[in-house]
């Protein structure tokens, strides 16, 4: 019976190892609970699933078969911030896509004239129909200041994550330092592009076979879904163990004494006061019903039950 349970779970759950490291980025401990770990591989597919239907309709209202990066954009348009980090990430992704075809086709000639000019990341011209300044585009020059304002946002935003992971890294060791640049580099979708659709069953909800940059879109969206379960989870139980400390009757945590010398609550055999536990099933439940707490239009004015939408995360 447990090799069968064993079974099952590879079989349903791919992405343990992948979420555990980027739990880990995000300030969970090292080895987080594995009932944790597929609660959110759960969440992430629901909600993979849930774009993929939703970027399927958005296509089919522009009267195409084939999704486009731009339907994505239109599901998280309120979001400017990730809207932003995604444009940068697909900007990025060009780059080292032109510079390695220049790298396969031996073109190592340097413009001398240029040479001193600082390299601009070429931003990625995406067109989105809901943006008003697009149906005057032919009309109106191109204003590269809003270019400047919106890349100086998704820089401030990056550099703000980049701090924190200075924060995290500080006291490591050469060795702990290294396994967190590996955990960093976790990824849902680099070079697992089949295992990726096979996990999502895309086969169930599309016609037409995604390409490369619609599979890299999903996996910097799902790396932003573990990161925002996860950093919510960990203020849900730093909360509660607030409250439980505060509230009346409970054991006060072993203190230090100025000589150094450790408190009667802590013995030789007793663990390190500054121990954590492990994010439990109920902070994951709470961070979840949170980030789904959104109003929802009413629809069913003739009564009887209806599908309350997904909010994505």
């Amino acid at each position: 019976m447990d090799k069968a349970k064993e079974r099952e779970r590879q079989t349903r759950y791919r992405y343990l190892t992948e979420i555990q490291q980027m739990m880990f980025v995000f300030g969970e401990i090292q080895d987080p609970l594995a009932d944790t770990t597929m609660l959110i591989e759960d969440i992430v597919r629901s909600q993979v699933i849930e774009i993929i239907v939703m970027a399927a309709a958005q296509a089919q209202r522009r009267g195409s078969r084939f999704l486009a990066a731009e339907d994505f954009i239109f599901l998280i348009r309120h979001d400017r911030t990730k809207v932003l980090r995604l444009r940068e990430y697909l900007s990025w992704k060009d780059v080292r896509k032109k510079v390695k075809e220049r790298e396969d086709a031996g073109d190592d000639i340097i413009d001398d004239a240029n040479a001193d000019k600082p390299d601009r990341v070429a931003k990625v011209n995406i067109k989105l129909s809901w943006e008003l300044a697009n149906a005057f585009s032919e009309n109106l020059a191109d204003d590269d200041s809003d270019d400047d304002d919106e890349m100086l946002d998704a820089q401030s935003d990056s550099l703000k994550r980049l701090k924190d992971a200075d924060d995290v890294t500080r006291q490591m060791t050469r060795d702990e330092y290294v396994h967190y640049s590996e955990c960093r580099q976790a990824s849902f979708t680099f070079r697992k592009n089949k295992r990726f659709r096979e996990w999502a069953n895309m086969t169930a909800f599309l016609d037409t076979k995604l390409n490369d940059e619609i599979i890299d879109i999903l996996g910097f969206l799902t790396f932003e879904m573990v990161s925002k379960i996860t950093e919510m989870a960990l203020c849900i139980k730093r909360d509660l163990d607030k409250a439980a400390s505060a509230a009346p009757g409970a054991a006060d945590p072993p203190k230090r004494q100025h000589g150094g010398n450790t408190s009667e609550g802590i013995s030789l055999f007793s663990g390190p006061p500054t121990a954590r536990t492990p994010l439990e099933v109920q902070h994951v439940q709470e961070a979840f019903r949170r980030l789904q707490r959104t109003p929802q239009p009413i629809r069913n004015f003739k009564g009887g039950l209806t599908r309350t939408r997904m909010s994505l995360i």
